[in-house]
């Protein structure tokens, strides 16, 4: 019986819960490209990377979420990247991708000014073969809408530099309509319009210790806004150890090792909200690779991949 009821309840986040129609990640340093289409071709690396979240361990089917991103320069100006990400709530589930384009415009020696726009493509679910309900056949869950496809749009702007960075960004800006439950009673589950600012620097110490605060604001409209405060400490641009506060939610505890091409991250969220007694916390998991690195001058895609200009000059 718990098990249906927090099933229920998984639903009731997810969708009337504004906060949970966008994935909730703890490492967005490593994964910013998930709440900043201009941060694609920004690097110079192509960062391709993995992560699995799964939260309030605990508690029955509760959200469990994984992210591929991948993103790229495609010239001295330009960048695309691709987000692909599944979201699951007990009985429901966002799957979907977003694609990215960015232009850059330097603003100094060592910094620049970057636009993204990105389109998404998001297939919403609720397995109804999963719910029981006191009433057989009760026409709430008969009459559900199980599988919606919905197309968006979003946007970003990107400043950033040797030591510094900071954006801000808008998701669902067609903020679709549709309700996601279809139902004959009139209910509002519509997608609304996300908003994201972050920032940080990094401040050197020594000749070892970097220090990093940042910060990240969240707000969904008609909904409670919400600010992550954290702080990274990396030795020898190798190890890193960080700490973050979400107000009102989570403690978060992180660390990880940079061995150059490969990157590895790990989590620990603590619950503070009024859920803490009911759950043990959130485990994130973060793996990264660093592709064409170290490449000072940015080669233009065409010319970096060898199987498209034999293609090209055979032709």
């Amino acid at each position: 019986m718990k098990k249906y009821f927090l099933s229920i309840l998984a639903i009731f986040l997810f969708f009337n819960n504004k906060g949970q129609q966008v994935a909730l990640n703890s490492q967005y340093l490593f994964n910013d490209l998930a709440i900043n289409p201009a941060v694609a071709g920004v690097k110079n690396y192509t960062p391709l990377t993995f992560s699995f979240r799964r939260q309030w361990t605990g508690i029955d089917e509760a959200p469990v979420t994984q992210h591929l991103i991948a993103h790229t320069y495609i010239g001295k100006s330009a960048g695309a990247g691709i987000n692909l990400y599944n979201d699951a709530s007990g009985p429901t589930r966002r799957t979907g991708f977003n694609t990215s384009f960015s232009y850059h415009v330097k603003t100094g020696q060592k910094s620049k000014l970057s636009f993204g726009l990105s389109g998404s493509l998001t297939q919403f679910i609720i397995d109804r073969d999963r719910l029981i309900t006191d009433i057989p056949g009760d026409i709430a869950v008969i009459n559900n809408s199980n599988n919606q496809l919905i197309a968006d749009c979003n946007f970003g702007l990107y400043w950033s530099g040797d030591r510094h960075f900071l954006g801000i960004s808008g998701f669902n800006l067609f903020e679709n309509k549709t309700d996601l439950f279809a139902l004959t009673t009139p209910v509002i589950n519509t997608l609304d319009r996300v908003f994201y600012a972050h920032g940080g620097y990094n401040f050197k110490v020594g000749a070892i210790i970097d220090i990093q605060p940042s910060l990240v604001f969240r707000y969904m409209l008609n909904s409670p806004f919400q600010l992550d405060g954290n702080l990274k400490f990396t030795v020898k641009e190798a190890f890193w150890l960080a700490g973050s506060y979400r107000m009102n939610d989570a403690i978060s505890i992180m660390g990880g090792v940079d061995l150059g091409s490969f990157q590895v991250g790990y989590a620990y969220d603590l619950c503070i909200s009024e859920i803490k007694t009911y759950n043990t916390g959130s485990h994130e998991i973060f793996l990264g690779i660093k592709l064409n690195r170290d490449l000072k001058d940015r080669t233009p895609w065409r010319k970096r991949n060898k199987i498209y200009s034999n293609y090209s000059s055979g032709n």
